[in-house]
């Protein structure tokens, strides 16, 4: 899913849990909506620095509440 379809879903209440994982071999953090990593429009999963740049770019799209997950191995 890309930014464009995050935000159309986001305006029709279609998500339940919206989480930022924290991705080892990028050394980095992605967000995951139901389980569907963002992508790019390459459809290559969106990587971001710091767990900040991710917030951010979750607040600015509408989305207040999310949750973290810093080891996504059980």
């Amino acid at each position: 899913m890309i930014e464009r379809e995050l935000k159309l879903l986001l305006s029709a209440s279609a998500f339940k849990c919206i989480q930022v994982h924290y991705a080892v071999m990028a050394q980095g953090y992605m967000i995951i909506a139901d389980g569907n990593p963002l992508g790019t429009k390459k459809r290559e999963t969106r990587e971001f620095k710091t767990l900040d740049t991710a917030a951010k770019f979750l607040f600015r799209t509408g989305v207040a509440d999310f949750t973290v997950k810093l080891k996504t191995s059980f």
